[in-house]
């Protein structure tokens, strides 16, 4: 439907390069017609002038479509001979390259291809007649964003449903369903697609009355594809705000379980689907037994999904009514209130109002198409257009969503359409779109703009549309809501295709230029190359990545792509278990963006560098790269080079040659001519960020100087090191100063970080006033190495804007003073007035923090200072935000804990003399190491009121410490004791609210361990306590859900906590061989998870005790097990299996798992003597096999040994190694 945007395109191709001399000179040389072009010149025009009536008219008339199919088609092969002819001419200077010798060869084909696609344009042009077409002028209907992105505009007509929604979390007695009463309910909000259904649950999720309720929220996006390991993954993630690495979702679902024990928690899931009960009872599995009153609050379109997840009955969320509706869409036209005062204007902006049905988001996108447009002529053209009228059994889209698209300027279209290769709830980054509409050329030059200033302006236009919306979690990531989303896959039309609707039996067209791959796809590899040999003119191959091991099961595939796809401009193998790429990289002539990002590349060929149109290269995560080709240099219209996580150990030279380059991402210096530092100079365009390494090769400043940093106007992050290993002992320190001093970057730097700088002091540019937009400043690191020379800190507490500060591994740096805060004493200004965190670690030397008379650091939340061994004195007294202090291995710091009402968190470690006299009042976190620590922590406890501690940890105390429980704080949840040998309990009254204990390596006059004074334990664990021997429970233990017991020796039995313990659900058992499981009385039903030492006569009861479990994990203990396992020994309920360090085993028993109908996933894991596999073969079930460290067995399955593949050949996914196998 955007045949106008690639006429326009292909146009703008035409008209820019057939005026230049290097163009006309190569067609006269090759003995070529100018008629040719004249001829595609002339029936483009007439093409264009009949586009409009066109356009129009498809959407009634099937011939019209397809007859404009068919010139888009042509349009794209006129394209691509274009491109063709234009390489040839910009390269045939250089006879001699590859590049030129292979396009030397297509030249007598040329002058036929041209011919036949102007011949088809014609024949297209002629049947206009028979279609009824007519010329019609094109209107200025386009507008652009001169502002930068508005926020999101209030919610309306909602206030109601937020109420009655807030009230339902607030209600901690919420009755269910059935009647009865649950700890944790399930809230579905159900509604239409575009009703407002996530827009309600975000209002209620920022609601001030809704955080003050919970511990902890949590919004996770579920989607469609309704994936249980996904989603438990995404949910830890949520919680930590940090990447989880697990990969067994077992480990998942029993890491959120501890994270979620005993808080009060909301949880949002976000667009669910799926109507599995088995699905949703394994993801809930985690938030069973929760604090009362947590919430799970769910958006579904499905009445279905609410009835199997539901524990109160659904909220079903209304149309909004025609005076709300209105509202949303008048603050998204964003009129002037003359122009909305206009009756004529309010009329139709009424009528068309009517059309949006009470949707919210078509509202919101017909306003946004109509922002700033105050012509009554355009909203009258609108409101009468006969796509309103089209039905919806020809096009499945909310009419207004469909008028909003129909309605994009032409240079829009085809970006939004892009789209639509992305699945379903894909985040995706501007920077990433914007590098591919490149690619394809859709942005147009507009004045001195760079393609990339286009393309944010496209962006935002997008965006400001309502089509792309913000991530409410994830920043500088962005999604399309599901409605938006399918508007996207309609008007892709043959053009597009995803290769996972293959799992649909879909044909792909022949006429289909822009293909994805999603790694999770079901359905082989063999039919995607299938697609590509049908699709052969397919100009983007997109590997959808999301962050799944890739199971490729032929590893040559990415080579027979490339020879299959030769009009490729936009490629990505991201994630490809691709370990070199053939040298036939070099004939894709047309490709501009290249992602080989988190692949296991070591070498590029050189042939990459025949690639003329290259203008993106992504080598992300690729750590097995050490160097880029020789001939790096010829990439001359190269724009966006990554190297981030690469081993690169020096660039190739002649890197001042890509002057297009808008981003280089790493620059390692070299020593020889044409890779010294003076080669950044000529790249005056970079943005974004630069890390610059190796700079111990820079022999002098003029060489710094000529590195034109001051220059660079777009660098927002800049990061300087120098390598640890390279000191030397004739180092001139003022020479390195001025080094660093001619380095210095522009004023509009955000973020510096550097490491391992040589000199004694640093310039005076560093801290100096005038740079307001510097955030954040990080000098040395532990992982990077040390400052060995500076004496002295920066002068840095004028900097107007920071807030972040890391400095470390000063190793001569003595005293803290004066010159930190301002290196002019007549400035007045308070120091440090915006710094919110502050870092000291691994400082040796330092000796003395001097504080100003008067107040500094006013909004300093964080301080961290660790490994700071002579440090002496007090800390700054007064820090009236201070929130957390941590202090660790100051062993000569004698301070007291600041005065800081505000501190929730406070962690002292190490030997030290910090004294804690008295402790914060609002103190959440405490954790205290070392032995006078421990002994006054407990002191302080007794006498302190702490009503808002959650959690204590003790650690490394020699001495003999009474714990008194009845001391504990009612509000205690969490109780760690770790290496505590002399540490004893009083064990007097019970704590009810202690929900997590752990005791390791402690406690040695302990033999026996009641735990009747923790009635509500949800965890504990028990490790390394030598002499305990019985754990005593009297009463039930109604909670607990995990328990863990290590390296005990001596403990005899569990027969009691077994009983006393209904609902355990894990169970880890290692290095205590003298419990009988046989001795525990009735079989355990409630355990899930169970990790236990390869014993064997434990290993013999786990069948008959534990009825239950699902996940198995046998690890090595002084083993002699020399085949496992045996049959009778395993449950049949096991789903997944993992043998771990087992050094006897030999053997693997296919009898012992023939009886496992339900095992999914077998593991095994350093066991290096297992070689064989007895039996018949593994069972039928198993979808994936993984064998990692265990070389005899794993060198067996590579080599697909005839004695071994065939046991295992009906698994579909095995992996062996980190490497996928089949």
């Amino acid at each position: 439907m955007a045949a106008e945007a690639v006429l326009s395109s292909v146009l703008s191709v035409v008209f820019d390069r057939m005026s230049s001399p290097e163009v006309v000179n190569w067609i006269k040389g090759k003995k070529l017609t100018q008629n040719l072009i004249e001829r595609l010149k002339t029936n483009l025009y007439a093409v264009q002038a009949f586009l409009i009536d066109a356009e129009q008219k498809q959407i009634k008339e099937r011939p019209v479509k397809n007859w404009l199919d068919s010139l888009k088609d042509a349009m794209y092969v006129a394209d691509d001979l274009l491109d063709e002819v234009f390489t040839k001419a910009a390269t045939q200077k250089e006879p001699g390259t590859f590049l030129s010798r292979f396009l030397n060869l297509q030249d007598r084909n040329v002058a036929n291809r041209m011919e036949e696609v102007i011949d088809r344009i014609e024949s297209l042009v002629i049947q206009k007649d028979t279609l009824g077409l007519r010329e019609i002028p094109k209107e200025n209907m386009s507008w652009r964003i001169t502002t930068s992105l508005v926020e999101t505009s209030d919610v309306c007509g909602r206030e109601e449903d937020k109420e009655a929604i807030v009230k339902l979390l607030l209600d901690d007695d919420s009755v269910d369903a059935t009647g009865g009463h649950s700890d944790v309910s399930v809230i579905p909000i159900v509604g239409m697609g575009g009703i407002g259904k996530t827009t309600l649950a975000q209002f209620v999720y920022q609601d001030d009355k809704v955080k003050e309720n919970f511990d902890f929220q949590a919004w996770i996006c579920v989607s469609e594809e309704f994936d249980v390991f996904k989603v438990t993954k995404t949910i830890i993630e949520a919680i930590t705000s940090s990447f989880c690495s697990l990969t067994d979702l077992n480990l998942l679902q029993h890491d959120l379980k501890e994270k979620l024990s005993r808080k009060k928690f909301f949880v949002v899931l976000d667009d669910v689907w799926s109507e599995s009960c088995e699905d949703w009872d394994k993801l809930l599995k985690p938030f069973q037994k929760g604090v009362k009153g947590s919430k799970i609050l769910i958006t579904t379109r499905s009445k279905r999904v609410a009835s199997v997840v539901q524990t109160v009955s659904p909220y079903e969320l209304s149309l909004l009514s025609e005076e709300n509706c209105w509202l949303v869409f008048s603050k998204h036209a964003r009129l002037s209130t003359v122009s909305m005062e206009n009756p004529t204007l309010r009329k139709v902006g009424r009528d068309l109002v009517k059309k949006c049905d009470g949707l919210p988001l078509a509202a919101q996108a017909l306003g946004g198409l109509l922002r700033g447009n105050s012509d009554i002529k355009y909203w009258n053209h609108l409101l009468k257009s006969e796509i309103w009228e089209l039905s919806d059994d020809k096009i499945k889209v909310v009419p207004a969503l469909r008028i909003s698209y129909y309605y994009l300027p032409s240079y829009l279209k085809e970006c939004f359409v892009y789209c639509s290769l992305y699945p379903k709830d894909y985040e995706f980054s501007k920077d990433e779109l914007i590098l591919l509409w490149m690619a394809e050329n859709f942005l147009q030059p507009a004045g001195k703009k760079t393609p990339e200033e286009v393309g944010d302006e496209y962006f935002d236009e997008l965006t400001a549309r309502s089509f792309f919306q913000p991530h409410k979690i994830r920043e500088n990531k962005f999604v399309m809501h599901d409605l938006v989303h399918d508007l996207a896959m309609i008007f892709a039309g043959e053009f597009y295709f995803r290769a996972e609707e293959l799992e649909n039996a879909v044909e792909v067209d022949i006429k289909t230029r822009r293909l994805s791959h999603n790694a999770k796809g079901n359905y082989p590899i063999s039919k995607l190359l299938e697609v590509c040999d049908r699709v052969k003119h397919t100009r983007t191959f997109l590997e959808i990545n999301l962050n799944f091991l890739i199971p490729f099961k032929m590893e040559n595939a990415p080579c027979i792509l490339l020879s299959k796809l030769k009009y490729l401009r936009a490629l990505s193998f991201n994630g490809f278990p691709l370990e070199s790429l053939p040298d036939s990289i070099g004939e894709l002539i047309h490709l501009r963006y290249l992602d080989l990002c988190y692949t296991r590349i070591m070498t590029l060929p050189d042939t990459l560098c025949n690639l003329y149109n290259l203008q993106t290269l992504k080598l992300v995560g690729c750590w097995k790269l050490t160097a880029l080709p020789v001939i790096t240099k010829d990439l001359t219209n190269l724009r966006y080079l990554d190297i981030t996580q690469t081993r690169l150990h020096e660039m190739p030279e002649g890197m001042s040659k890509l002057t297009s380059l808008q981003v280089l991402s790493r620059y390692v210096v070299g020593k020889r001519e044409g890779n010294k530092i003076n080669e950044l100079g000529a790249l005056a365009n970079l943005h974004q960020t630069i890390f610059i390494d190796e700079l111990e090769n820079v022999v002098n400043s003029s060489e710094a100087l000529e590195a034109r940093m001051f220059d660079k106007d777009g660098i927002e992050s800049l990061i300087l090191k120098w390598s640890p290993d390279e000191y030397e002992n004739t180092v001139d320190s003022q020479i390195e100063r001025d080094i660093l001093e001619k380095l210095r970057p522009h004023s509009n730097l955000k973020r510096l970080e550097i490491y391992c700088y040589r000199g004694t002091t640093f310039p005076d540019w560093l801290g100096h006033c005038s740079y307001h937009n510097i955030t954040q400043i990080t000098l040395g690191s532990n992982f990077w190495g040390h400052f060995r020379n500076c004496c002295m800190l920066p002068s840095l507490g004028q900097l107007p804007s920071l807030k972040h500060l890391e400095i470390s591994m000063f190793e001569r740096l003595a005293i803290v003073g004066a010159e930190f805060y301002r290196n002019d004493e007549s400035c007045l200004e308070t120091p440090f007035p915006m710094l919110e965190t502050l870092t000291f670690e691994s400082m040796p030397c330092w000796e003395e923090w001097r504080s100003l008379e008067f107040n500094a650091f006013p909004r300093l939340r964080e301080l961290i200072i660790m490994d700071c061994p002579m440090l002496r004195g007090d800390l700054p007294n007064q820090l009236p935000s201070l929130q957390s202090l941590q202090i660790g291995n100051c062993k000569q710091l004698s301070c007291c804990v600041p005065r800081a009402p505000a501190i929730t968190s406070l962690r002292v470690e190490g030997n030290n003399e910090v004294r804690i006299g008295e402790l914060p009042p609002l103190l959440d976190k405490l954790s205290i190491n070392g032995k006078h620590q421990a002994e006054s922590v407990m002191e302080a406890i007794a006498h302190t009121q702490l009503t808002c501690l959650t959690s204590l940890s003790i650690s490394d105390c020699s001495s003999h410490v009474l714990f008194p429980v009845s001391s504990i704080p009612a509000s205690l949840q969490k109780l760690r004791i770790l290496d505590c040998k002399k540490l004893e309990f009083e064990m007097e009254g019970q704590h009810h609210s202690l929900h997590k204990l752990m005791i390791q390596n402690s406690c040695d006059s302990v033999t026996s361990f009641s735990l009747d004074s923790f009635p509500n334990l949800v965890r504990v664990k028990i490790s390394k306590c030598k002499k305990m021997e019985y754990l005593v429970v009297s009463r039930s233990l109604s909670c607990l859900r995990s328990l863990e017991i290590e390296n005990c020796g001596s403990l005899k039995s569990l027969q009691t906590l077994w009983m006393a313990s209904p609902q355990l659900e894990d169970l880890i058992l290692l290095g205590c061989p003298e419990i009988d499981l046989s001795a525990t009385g009735d079989p355990q039903r409630s355990l899930r998870d169970l990790t236990i030492s390869c014993y064997e006569k434990q290993l013999s009861c786990v069948a008959s005790q534990f009825h239950g479990l699902t996940y198995l994990c046998i690890k090595g203990e002084n083993e002699s097990v020399k085949c496992l396992p045996k049959e009778g020994w395993l449950p049949a309920t096991l789903e997944y299996l993992r043998l771990d360090s087992i050094k006897s085993v030999e053997m693997l028993e296919c009898k012992g798992l023939a009886h496992l109908t339900s095992l999914q996933q077998l593991s095994i894991h350093f066991c290096y003597n297992l070689e064989n596999i007895d039996g018949e073969k593994l069972p039928a079930s198993l979808l994936r096999l993984t064998i990692y460290g265990s070389p005899l067995l794993g060198k067996r399955c590579e080599m697909k040994d005839p004695q071994v593949w065939p046991k295992i050949s009906h698994i579909p996914a095995i992996y062996v190694d980190k490497r996928w196998i089949w």
